[in-house]
């Protein structure tokens, strides 16, 4: 591949995870095969994708910030357990085994899939009338979200949002806003792990970032839409599903 058509991938198929990742989430998906055909080791591959995952964040809050949508305090006072919990989530994934680890996440995506299905309207929803239940109970529903932010990673975003919508009591649109925040503090401790080590290509990083900032910027935008909650929904079903198979082919469960 000559460097030209590699910088137009890269930029292309981070430009669709970006915006992916702001309405949804699993942008690695999408960018952590690419990079390891394009010859990066998986642990630099995985490294170097917190790079784009921390540009797309900063350009999605941007845009939820501009649109007003995006309420601060809240979020920084949620930010605290997720941030907590992914500190402990990743001491767990450093001592178990990688097939528990396997199967916890093919667990972990099923369920999500699963209290998604289950009663689509509450998802949908209003934002609670007597506001977002902002309190330490409510709180403790992220510690574990943040721990498996920190375990795993996958399908961790659509956690967030279940928990903002469901439990909080946020729309779609605010709890996509507030898991944009979650998700920069995330990528920028997992990045700084990363950078010590020496496990980030910041070459590739870079491209990766210049589409993952336009198309979160986009995804951002157009998650502010009241009509577009029910097309993130949508895409959430998808890129869940996508996963599940995804897993069960990887665990020889499924062949194709």
């Amino acid at each position: 591949m000559s460097p030209a058509l590699e910088i137009f991938v890269v930029v292309a198929a981070s430009l669709v995870s970006g915006f992916i990742n702001t309405l949804a989430s699993s942008s690695s998906a999408v960018t952590l095969p690419l990079m390891i055909v394009l010859g990066l080791p998986a642990t630099v591959a995985n490294g170097t994708n917190r790079v784009p995952i921390l540009a797309g964040a900063l350009a999605a809050l941007l845009a939820f910030h501009r649109a007003g949508v995006l309420e601060w305090r809240n979020g920084l006072f949620f930010s605290i357990p997720v941030i907590a919990g992914t500190v402990v989530g990743a001491a767990l994934a450093s001592v178990l085994d990688a097939r528990v680890m396997g199967w916890a996440v093919v667990g972990a995506v099923v369920a999500a899939f699963i209290m998604l299905v289950s009663n689509p309207k509450r998802f949908l929803q209003e934002a609670a009338p007597d506001g977002p239940r902002v309190g330490f109970l409510t709180a403790a529903v992220f510690v574990p979200i943040g721990i498996w932010a920190g375990f795993i990673v996958l399908d961790s975003a659509t956690y967030m949002l279940l928990g903002l919508v469901v439990v909080v009591g946020y729309d779609l649109i605010r709890a996509n806003a507030i898991k944009s925040l979650f998700l920069l503090w995330i990528s920028l401790a997992s990045l700084l792990v990363f950078y010590v080590e020496g496990e980030v290509d910041w070459r590739i990083g870079s491209w990766l970032s210049a589409g993952s900032i336009l198309g979160s910027w986009a995804g951002g935008r157009f998650a502010t839409k009241e009509w577009a909650k029910v097309w993130v929904f949508r895409l959430l079903l998808i890129v869940i599903l996508a996963e599940i198979g995804q897993l069960l082919h990887r665990f020889g469960v499924l062949r194709f």
